[in-house]
């Protein structure tokens, strides 16, 4: 018990509410640090925009060039052995993105997002993403692929056939079913560029102020219980006391 002049109060509910205040301010910084993180990923996006854009040579990776780094890359598409990555929504619609390989020579290759296409009725029918084999110059974005919060046995695995449906892409899964060397990006290709489909290549859901409000409440609720255990101590005093 804690037991002062105008204010009284006992363990268990001193513990829970200390318990709760950590809570609340853990919880309330880890949204500061999201929104950090986002504006950090804006900030990128807003430097890579003012770079020229960078003309492929083959060796990169997406650590030398960046994420969001605009690039052009020529080379011959492979239409044969196209991915569909599954799950992909647009518009509160389901879908896949079409991830289709680009030879760049030296055997290499780099699969290039060409967009969102909806999914059909039956999902045992595949959407058409059929183009012809030629050589072509693509600009794009540089890009990670797609990860799921939480990883689970057998959606990196390519499905039999072409195109191949998959969840999470794994570049040296793909590579060992091509039989060639994979990027470790993806390009989205721009949305100006033909033998494309769907590509709203925006980070409007990255929004800071949405967690700076979410911090608020967070630390709101800490106040809140807080200010309860002092008024429920001084109330409990005064009682006490008459």
């Amino acid at each position: 018990m804690i037991d002062l002049p105008y204010f009284k109060a006992g363990w268990i509910q001193t513990a829970l509410t200390l318990a709760s205040v950590f809570l609340f301010c853990s919880l309330g910084i880890w949204q500061l640090r999201r929104a950090d993180e986002k504006q950090a990923l804006l900030d990128l996006q807003q430097h890579q925009q003012q770079l020229s854009p960078h003309r492929l040579r083959g060796n990169e990776t997406l650590e030398s060039l960046g994420r969001y780094r605009r690039v052009i890359a020529r080379g011959e598409w492979d239409p044969d052995h196209q991915i569909l990555l599954d799950n992909r929504s647009y518009q509160g619609k389901v879908g896949y993105e079409v991830l289709t390989p680009l030879e760049i020579g030296g055997g290499r290759v780099v699969l290039v997002n060409r967009g969102w296409v909806p999914i059909g009725a039956d999902r045992s029918t595949l959407p058409d993403v059929t183009l012809a084999r030629r050589e072509v110059e693509i600009l794009g974005r540089v890009d990670h692929f797609p990860r799921m919060g939480m990883y689970l046995v057998g959606m990196r695995k390519l499905t039999p056939g072409w195109p191949a449906v998959v969840t999470e892409v794994d570049p040296g899964i793909v590579a060992a079913r091509l039989k060639r060397k994979v990027k470790d990006f993806q390009i989205k290709m721009d949305p100006q560029s033909p033998e494309g489909f769907v590509r709203e290549w925006k980070l409007d859901y990255l929004k800071p102020e949405r967690h700076l409000g979410y911090a608020l409440q967070w630390f709101t609720f800490a106040a809140i219980a807080f200010a309860l255990w002092v008024w429920f101590g001084v109330k409990r005093a005064r009682e006490d006391d008459q």
